[in-house]
């Protein structure tokens, strides 16, 4: 006996073309133009619906809610009176990149809790505007049969962003999408810084690594390597690029370390996450970052335990430069050998702290982007494990002075 098969919700745009709305899917939101709505003066205009439009899995998921967006002036009755019926909030703001609406919606017949699919939710309220528009003008129709060509998002996952469509973030997300960064280092805390940025609309993302991924960086990784993965003794670069290569593009692994002879090819970076545990290379690589004026967050981890109790003690950092603010970088960086890291180096599975170490210096990261709000201006931040306690570094006095 077979089973029921689920409705088909992707039919809901094949619908509305076939009925001759000027429907498009943009960014995850279905738009349809051309509806006719009466204004104040009680002059009939167009505007436009907005939906969110999410696909999970290669299928388009029912309306998340009732709500719509719209782009015009408010729609009235024909009477010129405004139809609070349908009043939710106002105010112009964009809700994807270059799609800008002016109010949101909420209306749903009676007894309905939600609309079953997007064809019926959009039908609802563009024939509340219509036919209001109708008693002014007859003849007004948002079925006007003319085409529209959707643009492309040229986006870099392979797979739509639907967490930040749902959470209405898209277009702060965008403010992430530099053109090129590079990861140096795929270690325990560089995957991990790995891990966050793939997820980001960076354009690409340069992995450097000299060392091949073995079974005890399994362990300190994302995710769950299979014994096969780790006995092809491929580089770190390559695991990881195939890794995060199924969810976006972009990916351009260097099986190489970054010394003085190939330094250079971190020229033209708009950011740079130094995730090495070498003084000496932490020191060459953050003199020439500074040079080039390439902005850059440094991470590090040193992790002690006791002889007695056998317990750990770790701290991270992540000390953040741009052209305009790095004089603080040798007062918190290590850059000659620290024979204290000794325990560390052992390859002690920390991965928690590596994972922690990233997501300070991401967040650090996503607030010079303007994702995050920043009061602080933080340019060095720690995070102590026995105490559980986060310090940081403050530097932007206007007269260039440093503050803790």
């Amino acid at each position: 006996m077979s089973s029921a098969r689920p409705p088909d919700h992707n039919r809901a745009l094949e619908r509305l073309l076939a009925d001759g709305y000027e429907a498009e899917v943009r960014r995850q939101h279905l738009l349809i133009h051309s509806v006719p709505y009466v204004t104040t003066s009680r002059v009939v205009r167009r505007g436009t619906l907005v939906c969110t439009y999410i696909e999970s899995g290669g299928l388009l998921q029912p309306p998340d809610n009732h709500q719509v967006w719209f782009v015009g002036e408010y729609p009235c009755f024909a009477d010129g009176r405004p139809i609070a019926q349908i009043t939710n909030e106002s105010g112009r703001r964009e809700l994807a990149p270059g799609l800008w609406i002016d109010y949101r919606f909420s209306n749903k017949p009676e007894g309905l809790s939600n609309f079953a699919n997007h064809f019926d939710k959009m039908v609802h309220y563009l024939t509340l505007l219509q036919d209001q528009a109708r008693v002014l003008e007859p003849d007004a129709t948002a079925q006007t049969g003319r085409p529209v060509v959707s643009t492309a998002d040229g986006s870099v996952f392979r797979y739509a962003d639907t967490a930040s469509a749902r959470s209405e973030t898209l277009t702060v997300s965008m403010r992430l999408a530099m053109g090129k960064i590079a990861i140096v280092g795929l270690g325990g805390t560089g995957s991990y810084v790995l891990d966050q940025v793939a997820k980001t609309p960076v354009r690409e993302i340069h992995l450097f690594d000299g060392d091949e991924f073995r079974q005890h960086n399994a362990f300190r990784a994302p995710g769950a390597a299979t014994l096969e993965e780790i006995s092809r003794h491929v580089s770190k670069v390559e695991y990881f690029r195939g890794r995060y290569d199924p969810m976006r593009l972009g990916l351009i692994p260097h099986p190489y370390y970054v010394d003085q002879t190939n330094m250079a090819e971190l020229k033209g970076c708009d950011f740079v996450f130094l995730c090495v545990d070498r003084g000496p290379d932490r020191a060459r690589i953050s003199k020439f970052l500074v040079s080039e004026g390439i902005p850059f967050i440094d991470v590090g981890m040193s992790v002690d335990q006791d002889p007695e109790s056998q317990q750990l003690d770790g701290l991270c950092r992540a000390t953040f430069c741009t052209p305009a603010q790095h004089d603080h970088f040798h007062r918190y960086a290590p850059t000659d050998e620290d024979p204290n890291d000794v325990l560390y180096r052992r390859n002690i599975q920390v991965a928690d702290l590596n994972a922690l170490n990233a997501i300070l210096a991401v967040i650090k990261w996503k607030q010079y982007c303007g994702f995050y709000a920043d009061d602080f201006g933080a340019q060095h931040v720690t995070f102590g494990v026995r105490l559980m306690s986060l310090g940081r570094g403050v530097h932007r006095d206007e007269k260039g002075d440093k503050g803790e």
